[in-house]
């Protein structure tokens, strides 16, 4: 898996471009909320894959979970400690190193395995679905999280980008931070069917957000657009043409 991507020095524009604008406490929100019902009763162990600058095992923490970041990016997890020992979280665990290689850095199971905007920059995300399964105990439970490829699809559409559709969605100039390849929901859910993960929850991330005209309103009506993506996130057809697809799955594939 050497073509996967890394953003190690690509920290503070993430910070400031993606984790903290609209577009990240759109995600966060959606995503506390998928898993409110999952953390909200005794502490878990919980396993962050790609865990980035920790926005989401960061807040789980200050519930009382006990959690282990990791990530391929040194300065990814770097700003990840400094939110750590700013929010006085000093339990929590951060492990450098790519996806494929934590089975040499981890040893046991998780009750919670996290891997959100991850798959879409790997290059064999299917291989690393069984990682994930590897790390969750039985009965635990994966959250995943994945760019959306009718999303993807749908807004080049919406943008006219028609010579870059004809071209099989490939780039002539890919921006660093926007995913090349999204990922196609019926293809992850057999994924999932054939390791015997069983999907229990479905939502949508931003799935109005990106395809507004007036960019404006992602400040002025914040509060609004909140309200309006958690409502239709898990309605469909508008989660299904959301920027990213969040699936939770129940870990069956290693039980008697």
């Amino acid at each position: 898996m050497n073509k996967d991507t890394s953003f190690s020095s690509k920290s503070r524009t993430f910070k400031n471009n993606i984790y903290g604008t609209s577009k990240g406490k759109v995600r966060e929100a959606v995503m506390l909320r998928d898993l409110e019902h999952l953390v909200s009763k005794e502490p878990l162990r919980i396993l962050d894959v790609g865990g980035g600058q920790g926005q989401i095992a960061l807040e789980l923490a200050s519930k009382g979970h006990v959690v282990t970041i990791t990530d391929i990016s040194q300065e990814m997890l770097d700003e990840a400690k400094r939110r750590a020992e700013q929010l006085n979280l000093l339990d929590v665990e951060f492990i450098h190193g790519p996806l494929q290689d934590l089975d040499n850095a981890i040893s046991g199971v998780y009750d919670l395995v996290l891997c959100h905007a991850v798959f879409e920059w790997l290059d064999e995300p299917k291989q690393a679905l069984t990682v994930l399964q590897h790390f969750c105990r039985p009965g635990g439970n994966i959250s995943l999280m994945f760019y959306n490829e009718a999303s993807q699809k749908y807004a080049n559409l919406i943008y006219g980008n028609f010579e870059y559709l004809d071209n099989g969605l490939k780039a002539k100039k890919a921006v660093k931070l926007n995913p090349q390849k999204g990922l196609n929901l019926e293809t992850v859910s057999t994924w999932a069917s054939e390791l015997n993960l069983i999907e229990t929850q479905r939502s949508g991330v931003r799935v109005f957000h990106d395809y507004m005209r007036d960019i404006n309103f992602w400040q002025n009506r914040l509060e609004d657009i909140l309200r309006y993506e958690l409502e239709y996130s898990t309605k469909s057809p508008y989660l299904e043409l959301a920027r990213y697809i969040h699936c939770i799955y129940k870990n069956e594939g290693n039980e008697s």
